[in-house]
């Protein structure tokens, strides 16, 4: 059973406060309202729809405001990160958002909070990989991951091309091959004239 609710506070993504939505009853029950992020669309919450609007507009100007330096400071950062790999780059155990946090938490001296990674799986090779961090609704810099095991090799992720070149001159080395047993074929009918 679906139910109205009107959201009192952003719950990003999906919805931002002032919206009016129908969403699941237990979603509802279980998290929103004892949370305090959205309450049921009495004709009461209605009326102060407009005014939740504009607190939630002022909220997120200054929420994005604070977060714009931390946003340049991520942005286009490189860190590396080590892990135990075997054959072919491939990882012991895999490199998560947490890890990827604490590293950025680091390099930048700001706490970045674990949920803002947006991987979309553990990384479970070594390599390099591009990964946005979603510090809020308008920031969302690119960091680069760089995988290494123990002594600091990686692997560079290359996709593999077809080399169309290679499959002409594997036709033409079999059609060269077979003019030539066709020609080995015809001297030793030629041999056997000869003997006759």
């Amino acid at each position: 059973m679906r139910l109205q609710v009107v959201f009192l506070a952003d719950v990003p993504p999906k919805y931002m406060a002032g919206e009016i939505r129908a969403v699941s009853g237990g979603f509802a029950r279980n998290y929103l309202i004892p949370q305090g992020l959205a309450a049921p669309a009495t004709s009461e919450h209605l009326k102060r729809i407009e005014k939740i609007k504009k607190v939630a507009e002022e909220k997120r100007f200054k929420e994005a405001s604070d977060l714009k330096g931390v946003a340049e400071k991520l942005e286009g950062l490189s860190i590396t990160l080590k892990g135990r790999a075997g054959e072919g780059g491939h990882l012991y155990g895999s490199i998560t958002n947490i890890a990827i946090a604490d590293a950025l938490t680091e390099a930048v001296g700001q706490e970045i909070d674990r949920r803002t990674i947006t991987l979309p799986e553990p990384i479970r090779a070594l390599g390099t990989f591009e990964v946005p961090v979603r510090l809020h609704m308008d920031l969302n810099p690119m960091v680069t991951v760089i995988v290494e095991d123990a002594a600091g090799r990686y692997f560079a992720v290359v996709p593999e091309e077809v080399d169309e070149d290679a499959d002409d001159d594997d036709d033409a080395d079999e059609a060269a091959d077979g003019a030539g047993e066709e020609a080995e074929e015809a001297d030793a009918e030629e041999d056997d004239d000869e003997d006759a």
